[in-house]
C-alpha cells in the first residue's frame, strides 16, 4: 500500500512538472499601483492569466518611469512569451516594445496605444471623454471659465486632452483660464492646494477638469472647504470609488466622471495574450464598456 501511494505521488508530481514546464510565461508591467484604476487593471491581468494556465511575472513600476523601463527590460531578458504593459510613457517604453517584437515576444497593452502593440485594451477614450466634456459644456450652458490639471507624456493623457480641446474648439465662449500640472504620488493633496491658488487668482472659475479622478478629488475638497462664494464644479475620469461617493453627495462640487471597468480591462489583456499564443487573430483595439456618471445616475450605479 505504501509503495502504491508513493507511486501515485510521484506520477502526480511528474505530471505537474510537465504542465508547469509547458505553461506560457506572461510578463506584466504596470506604471504604478497608487490609484484604484491601476491596481484593478494589474490585479485583473494577473488573476486571469493564472486562471488561464499561464505562469506570471509581474512588476509594479511605482510611478517611476525609470523603474518601469527596467521592469520591461527584465521581462524581455526573461524571454516571456507575452508582454502586457499597463499605462506608461511612450518615449520611455516604446523602444523596448520594439525590441520585444523583434525577439518574437507578443505585446498587449492597456491604455497604451503603440505601433508595437498587437492589441490595446481600453475604454473607448475618445467617445468617453467627448461625452464627459459635452456634459460640462451643457452644465455651463455654453460659456464660462475653466481650470484644468494636465501633464503631457503618456499616450492616454495626451489623447484625452486632445478630445477635451476638440470639444472646446466648438464652444469659444468657454475659456481655459488656469492650468496646473498634476503630480504623482501625492496627487490629491497637491491638487487641493493648487485649486485654492487657482481660485484665488480666478474666483469666477466655473468648472475644473482633469483626465483622471485624483486631481478632481482634491479640487472638489478645496472648493467645498473654501466656502459658498466659489461655485466651480469638477469633472473627472475613471470612476474611482472615492469620486463616486463624492458625486453621490449633494454637497460636493464633484459632479461627473466616466466609470471604467479596469479589472475587466486587465482580464481582457490576459485573454488576448492567450489568444495570440494560440495563433488566433486579435483586433488592434478592444474596448471595454464605460458609463458617464452624474449626480442623476450615481446612486443607481453604487447599488
Amino acid at each position: 500500500m505504501k509503495t502504491r501511494t508513493l507511486l501515485v505521488i510521484a506520477v502526480v508530481l511528474m505530471l505537474s512538472a510537465v504542465m508547469f514546464a509547458n505553461a506560457p510565461l506572461i510578463g506584466i508591467s504596470v506604471i504604478g499601483t497608487e490609484h484604484d484604476w491601476d491596481i484593478q487593471a494589474y490585479n485583473g491581468a494577473i488573476a486571469k492569466a493564472k486562471e488561464l494556465g499561464a505562469e506570471v511575472i509581474a512588476f509594479d513600476g511605482e510611478r517611476r518611469p525609470e523603474k518601469m523601463l527596467n521592469d520591461v527590460k527584465t521581462l524581455i531578458s526573461r524571454d516571456v512569451d507575452v508582454l502586457i504593459v499597463i499605462l506608461g510613457y511612450r518615449d520611455v517604453i516604446e523602444p523596448e516594445l520594439k525590441i520585444a517584437r523583434e525577439k518574437g515576444i507578443k505585446v498587449v497593452t492597456a491604455d497604451f496605444q503603440s505601433v508595437y502593440s498587437q492589441c490595446n485594451v481600453s475604454t473607448n477614450n475618445m467617445t468617453a471623454m467627448v461625452e464627459l466634456v459635452l456634459r460640462m459644456v451643457a452644465d455651463l450652458k455654453g460659456e464660462g471659465e475653466v481650470g484644468i490639471f494636465f501633464r503631457p507624456g503618456s499616450p492616454i493623457a495626451e489623447l484625452r486632452k486632445k478630445c477635451f480641446d476638440l470639444v472646446l474648439s466648438e464652444y469659444p465662449n468657454i475659456k481655459v483660464v488656469a492650468e496646473e500640472a498634476y503630480v504623482v504620488p501625492g496627487t490629491v493633496p497637491d491638487a487641493y492646494n493648487k485649486t485654492k491658488d487657482m481660485l484665488r487668482a480666478h474666483p469666477e472659475i466655473d468648472a475644473f477638469w482633469s483626465l483622471f479622478d485624483q486631481p478632481m478629488i482634491g479640487a472638489a475638497q478645496a472648493i467645498d472647504d473654501m466656502g459658498s462664494q466659489y461655485h466651480a464644479k469638477c469633472y473627472g475620469f475613471d470612476g474611482d470609488p472615492t469620486a463616486l461617493k463624492m458625486i453621490a453627495d449633494p454637497n460636493s462640487s464633484f459632479v461627473a466622471t466616466v466609470a471604467q471597468q479596469p479589472y475587466k480591462i486587465g482580464e481582457t489583456c490576459a485573454e488576448v495574450a492567450m489568444d495570440l499564443l494560440a495563433g488566433k487573430e486579435v483586433p488592434v483595439l478592444r474596448f471595454v464598456d464605460h458609463i458617464l456618471v452624474t449626480t442623476e445616475n450615481v446612486k443607481d450605479l453604487l447599488k
